[in-house]
C-alpha cells in the first residue's frame, strides 16, 4: 500500500508556492504602483485655468471669442460655457498650452468688444500638477450690465482693453469727412 505522504508534500508544497508568488506579485505592485498622480498629490494643485465670465451665472451677450497667441488654446476648444440649464453663455476658461501670452477678444453684442491678455508661466512644479503657472489674474469679470466691461475679480483692469476696429474707424471717419483731419 502506498504512502499518502508524499501528495501530502507535494500540496503543500504548492500551496506554499502559490502562497509566495502571490505575496511577490503584490510587493512588485506596490513598488511599481504609481506614487504621483495615483496618490493624492494631484489633491491640492493650483489652477492652470483662467476664468472669464459672469460670477453670478447671468446669461451673456456675446457673439464671439477669438484667441491669439503662443500660450492659447486651439481655437476650436474656446467657447462661451453656461450651466446647460438656465443659461448658455456666462464664461469662458484658457487653459494655457505653454509659457507666454494669450489675447481674448470676446466680442459683445451689447457692448465694444474688449481684449482680455492673459499670461502664462513655467509649467507647475507642485507633486504631479499639471499645466502652466498663471501670471497676473486668473479670474476676470464681465459684468452682466452692458454698460460696464471687464475687470480682475478685484477691480483691476491692466490687462483688460477696448478693440477699436480700426476699419471700422476708418469708415466711420470718412462717412464724417473727418478723414485725415488733425
Amino acid at each position: 500500500m502506498a504512502s499518502l505522504r508524499p501528495n501530502r508534500v507535494a500540496a503543500i508544497a504548492a500551496a506554499s508556492t502559490a502562497a509566495a508568488a502571490v505575496i511577490v506579485i503584490a510587493v512588485i505592485v506596490v513598488m511599481l504602483a504609481p506614487t504621483g498622480c495615483g496618490s493624492t498629490c494631484g489633491s491640492n494643485c493650483p489652477s492652470p485655468t483662467v476664468y472669464i465670465g459672469n460670477l453670478d451665472n447671468q446669461q451673456l451677450s456675446i457673439a464671439e471669442i477669438v484667441v491669439d497667441g503662443p500660450a492659447c488654446p486651439p481655437q476650436y476648444g474656446v467657447y462661451c460655457l453656461g450651466d446647460g440649464v438656465s443659461t448658455s453663455c456666462t464664461h469662458v476658461t484658457i487653459t494655457g498650452t505653454k509659457q507666454g501670452i494669450c489675447d481674448v477678444l470676446v466680442v459683445f453684442r451689447d457692448r465694444p468688444a474688449m481684449i482680455v491678455r492673459t499670461e502664462f508661466g513655467p509649467p507647475i512644479q507642485q507633486g504631479c500638477c499639471k499645466g502652466q503657472t498663471i501670471i497676473g489674474d486668473s479670474v476676470f469679470v464681465i459684468p452682466a450690465n452692458p454698460d460696464a466691461g471687464i475687470s480682475g475679480v478685484d477691480g483691476g483692469t491692466d490687462a483688460v482693453s477696448i478693440f477699436v476696429d480700426a476699419a471700422a474707424s476708418d469708415a466711420t471717419s470718412d462717412a464724417t469727412g473727418d478723414a485725415g483731419a488733425d
